[in-house]
Protein backbone atom coordinates (compact mmCIF):
# COMPACT_ATOMS: atom_id res chain seq x y z
CA UNK A 1 0.00 0.00 0.00
CA UNK A 2 1.62 3.43 -0.80
CA UNK A 3 0.53 5.95 1.65
CA UNK A 4 0.22 10.00 0.39
CA UNK A 5 1.07 12.61 3.17
CA UNK A 6 -0.64 16.00 3.38
CA UNK A 7 1.43 19.13 4.86
CA UNK A 8 -0.90 20.39 7.45
CA UNK A 9 0.24 23.87 9.40
CA UNK A 10 0.23 22.88 13.33
CA UNK A 11 -1.36 26.41 13.82
CA UNK A 12 -4.66 25.19 11.54
CA UNK A 13 -4.48 21.75 13.11
CA UNK A 14 -4.20 22.89 17.21
CA UNK A 15 -7.11 25.55 15.71
CA UNK A 16 -9.54 23.28 14.45
CA UNK A 17 -9.58 21.51 17.39
CA UNK A 18 -8.56 17.90 15.20
CA UNK A 19 -5.64 16.08 16.32
CA UNK A 20 -3.61 14.72 13.82
CA UNK A 21 -5.53 10.85 13.37
CA UNK A 22 -8.74 12.80 13.49
CA UNK A 23 -7.85 14.92 10.22
CA UNK A 24 -6.11 11.74 8.29
CA UNK A 25 -9.56 10.11 8.95
CA UNK A 26 -11.47 12.71 7.95
CA UNK A 27 -9.47 13.50 4.82
CA UNK A 28 -9.10 9.93 3.82
CA UNK A 29 -13.08 9.72 4.15
CA UNK A 30 -13.59 13.08 1.88
CA UNK A 31 -11.08 11.88 -0.87
CA UNK A 32 -12.73 8.19 -1.11
CA UNK A 33 -16.33 9.92 -1.22
CA UNK A 34 -14.80 12.53 -3.62
CA UNK A 35 -13.04 10.30 -6.35
CA UNK A 36 -16.53 7.85 -5.95
CA UNK A 37 -18.54 11.18 -7.10
CA UNK A 38 -16.37 11.63 -9.90
CA UNK A 39 -16.54 7.72 -10.81
CA UNK A 40 -13.19 6.94 -10.56
CA UNK A 41 -13.69 4.68 -7.57
CA UNK A 42 -16.55 1.95 -7.28
CA UNK A 43 -18.84 2.06 -4.23
CA UNK A 44 -16.64 -0.87 -2.56
CA UNK A 45 -12.84 0.89 -3.89
CA UNK A 46 -14.35 3.84 -2.34
CA UNK A 47 -14.96 2.02 1.60
CA UNK A 48 -11.66 0.61 1.64
CA UNK A 49 -9.85 3.96 0.98
CA UNK A 50 -11.88 5.91 3.25
CA UNK A 51 -11.28 2.52 6.30
CA UNK A 52 -14.96 1.53 6.00
CA UNK A 53 -17.19 -1.41 4.66
CA UNK A 54 -19.12 -0.83 1.72
CA UNK A 55 -22.41 -0.69 4.00
CA UNK A 56 -20.77 2.14 6.71
CA UNK A 57 -19.42 4.10 3.63
CA UNK A 58 -23.02 4.50 2.04
CA UNK A 59 -24.18 5.50 4.95
CA UNK A 60 -21.41 8.28 5.24
CA UNK A 61 -22.14 9.23 1.50
CA UNK A 62 -25.87 10.05 2.39
CA UNK A 63 -25.01 11.91 5.31
CA UNK A 64 -22.83 14.21 3.56
CA UNK A 65 -25.55 14.40 0.48
CA UNK A 66 -23.46 11.91 -2.49
CA UNK A 67 -25.77 9.35 -4.01
CA UNK A 68 -25.21 5.67 -4.01
CA UNK A 69 -26.42 5.17 -7.37
CA UNK A 70 -23.57 7.76 -8.74
CA UNK A 71 -25.21 7.19 -12.29
CA UNK A 72 -23.97 9.49 -15.18
CA UNK A 73 -27.10 12.14 -16.04
CA UNK A 74 -27.55 10.21 -19.46
CA UNK A 75 -27.67 6.93 -18.00
CA UNK A 76 -30.07 7.94 -15.11
CA UNK A 77 -32.63 9.58 -17.82
CA UNK A 78 -32.39 6.28 -20.13
CA UNK A 79 -33.00 3.79 -16.26
CA UNK A 80 -36.15 6.48 -15.63
CA UNK A 81 -37.59 6.54 -19.22
CA UNK A 82 -37.27 2.31 -18.98
CA UNK A 83 -39.26 1.94 -16.04
CA UNK A 84 -42.02 4.72 -17.22
CA UNK A 85 -42.07 2.57 -20.46
CA UNK A 86 -42.56 -1.40 -18.42
CA UNK A 87 -44.98 0.56 -15.96
CA UNK A 88 -47.31 1.85 -18.55
CA UNK A 89 -47.20 -1.04 -20.08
Amino acid sequence: MTTVSIPIDEKWLASSGFSAEEAARDFRHLLASRLFELRRLTLVQAAAMAGMDAWQFADYLGAVGISILNLHPDDLAAELEHARAEYLH
